[in-house]
């Protein structure tokens, strides 16, 4: 006696199996030179020099220099093809790139910086790729040292504290995965997030690994071997 499959549920099956052993899972990294060791090679982002467009009617020249304001909740800017952007579905805070001229000794670098208003929502910045890569990282801290949590947008996630200093940027993630992805979310229940010094490795298409294309073969293979067969079958039944 034997269980009669259907073509297609037989595909489904083979498919799922070959995309399940394509993909190994993320790696994630909390320091530069495990991260640098694990990939063949990056491109670097900085952030720029903030250009002030806040007006005070009290500072000459009537702009507060050293940091730049984007707007609150929905905001965004473009630095070298990557977007960067808040969601007021995710907090109503402002969104600012702050220089060293403002934040003074505490950074010596610019940072991108979420500020939150409540503190029932949470601070985030939405980090958007030209296109999709295998390995990223990024330098990033809180005001407060809250944990910030990093989601992928092939469902990796990690979370990782932070040490609470404000602009002098502390914290390291980094991430290697055989799956593409083309955004990274971060977001934190602190008052802010802050980061700068972005890498991420040259871009990759969206396609299925080596490994998956084999399994897809050898799918739609057991396919046709199953349908001659059951063609057979049916003859010899007649």
């Amino acid at each position: 006696m034997f269980m009669k499959t259907s073509a297609a549920a037989l595909a489904v099956t083979l498919l799922v199996a070959g995309a399940g052993n394509a993909g190994a899972a993320a790696v994630f990294y909390t320091d530069f030179t495990s991260w640098n060791g694990a990939v063949s090679g990056f491109t670097s982002l900085a952030i720029p020099e903030p250009v002030p467009n806040v007006v005070d009617p009290d500072s000459p020249p009537n702009l507060i220099s050293g940091f730049q304001y984007f707007g609150t909740g929905n905001a965004s800017v473009n630095y070298g093809g990557v977007t960067f952007s808040t969601s007021a579905l995710l907090g109503d805070g402002n969104f600012f790139n702050v220089g060293p001229t403002y934040s003074g000794s505490n950074g010596p670098l610019p940072v991108l910086s979420s500020q939150g208003q409540s503190t029932d929502l949470l601070a985030n910045i939405l980090i958007t790729l030209a296109a999709p890569v295998k390995s990223f990282a990024l330098n990033f801290d809180t005001f407060f040292g809250s944990n910030v949590t990093f989601t992928l947008s092939n469902g990796e996630t990690s979370t990782l504290g932070s040490g609470a200093n404000a602009y002098d940027l502390k914290g390291f993630f980094g991430v290697v995965d055989n799956n593409p992805f083309n955004t990274i979310l971060l977001t934190s229940s602190d008052t802010a997030l802050n980061i700068n010094e972005l890498k991420f490795g040259a871009s990759v298409s969206a396609i299925p690994e080596p490994a998956t294309w084999v399994m897809l073969v050898l799918g739609f293979f057991g396919i046709g071997v199953y349908g001659a067969r059951w063609s057979a079958r049916r003859v010899a039944a007649a």
